[in-house]
């Protein structure tokens, strides 16, 4: 496929626009729709150039599992409206997976052209989110996107989601920056995730950046001047910063936009409405898991219960809907997506696919559509692409 191609889907899906256009009114038929189209794009390219189908992709063994797990679970539930919905959420999630697999097998075997794409996407993302940030609302063209004051979302319609998307910058792209501009990029990626002011996100970037230094991916002076300015910036935020924006620029700050400051100066802090209420239902979906930890409670049965929201836990999620079975999807699936990278890889290829493990799993903890966001997917499928074609390309080079 022409590097372009590739380049231009890489930078469609990685913004999340087959969700957005659809949801913002700027695309007149279903997200899923734009789906079909890539799908039965690739599958005609693949046809055309005579490209044998990457069938044989482990990874296909874990989605195997995911599709059939569902659908037994979804005959045995009350298959109501609800049920449906869910059912059809799924469904397309496994076409998402399956036409991004195609897509990233068609990069080389360290998916060079999606991985240099993301660079330039990520600052592109960060000014997006300032934008949504300072006029809350101004990218939500449709009532089902969320606008929280101080929150920015993006393309993305959930500051959750777009978080973790930056996160997924600084993984897949770190290694494609030259040395002397990584600081750069790691202040682009600090600035996206401020805007979109997600605890969690913030977290795992400091932990990946650790990570990093000790992967020797970045150099101390590097590590060193990345973290004193965004700990200056926290401290000048939490002295009057915040005042300054509002009255400069005329953003409202909230109590919440001031308690995710001050969570990074204080534990006290953490106890707001919002993580009192996700303590609550996480600990009723683990219930539902200690009740019936074997078969569980039911296909969506923590989406269909009667709170307003769902776990924000993956895990728990699992757990609580499919028992032990459920309790197996994720660490099969890191199984499956990273097993040819530990078999077949180099030491690069190993670093990358630790960082995607902590990553993801870390974003499993604070939300719990992990399995279902376009991004998260890109990310999965990304990895799982780039340990086939490594793979490919060991078998070739012993034959």
């Amino acid at each position: 496929m022409h590097k372009t191609t590739i380049q231009l889907l890489t930078i469609f899906l990685f913004l999340n626009l087959n969700i957005y256009l659809p949801g913002a009114g700027f695309f007149p038929f279903p997200a899923y729709l734009i789906d079909v189209l890539i799908f039965s794009y690739l599958l005609i390219y693949y046809r055309k150039k005579n490209i044998r189908l990457p069938l044989d992709n482990i990874f296909f063994l874990w989605l195997l599992y995911f599709f059939t797990l569902n659908i037994i679970y979804f005959i045995f539930s009350e298959a109501g409206m609800k049920e449906f919905k869910l059912l059809k959420i799924i469904i397309f999630a496994i076409i998402v997976y399956i036409y991004m697999i195609l897509l990233f097998t068609l990069d080389d075997k360290n998916l060079t052209t999606t991985r240099k794409t993301l660079i330039f996407i990520a600052p592109i993302v960060a000014f997006t989110l300032g934008l949504d940030y300072f006029n809350p609302g101004v990218l939500a063209f449709n009532a089902q996107y969320q606008v929280i004051q101080g929150r920015a979302a993006s393309f993305y319609a959930n500051a959750n989601y777009a978080g973790t998307t930056m996160i997924i910058f600084l993984i897949l792209g770190i290694d494609m920056v030259e040395k002397k501009f990584r600081t750069l990029f790691l202040l682009v990626i600090f600035l996206g995730l401020f805007f979109t002011m997600s605890r969690s996100n913030l977290l795992t970037f400091f932990l990946i950046v650790t990570i990093l230094f000790f992967q020797g991916k970045l150099y101390t002076k590097q590590l060193i001047f990345s973290l004193s300015i965004i700990i200056f910036f926290f401290i000048w935020l939490s002295t009057g910063g915040l005042d300054y924006l509002s009255n400069q620029y005329g953003l409202e700050v909230t109590d919440n936009m001031r308690s995710r400051v001050d969570f990074f100066a204080e534990n006290s802090a953490s106890n707001t409405d919002d993580m009192i209420e996700r303590k609550e239902i996480l600990h009723e979906a683990l219930d539902m898991f200690r009740d019936s930890p074997l078969i569980g409670q039911g296909f969506g049965s923590t989406l269909f219960w009667d709170h307003p929201v769902g776990p924000h836990n993956t895990f728990a999620m699992l757990w609580a809907d499919q028992g032990l079975f459920g309790l197996l999807l994720i660490p099969l699936l890191f199984y499956f997506t990273t097993y040819n990278i530990f078999k077949y890889g180099d030491k690069g290829q190993k670093q990358l696919a630790v960082l995607f493990i902590i990553a993801y799993g870390l974003s499993c903890i604070f939300a719990h559509t992990r399995l279902f966001s376009i991004t998260a997917i890109a990310f999965i499928t990304a990895i799982a692409a780039m340990g086939y074609n490594t793979k490919k390309s060991y078998l070739q080079g012993e034959s």
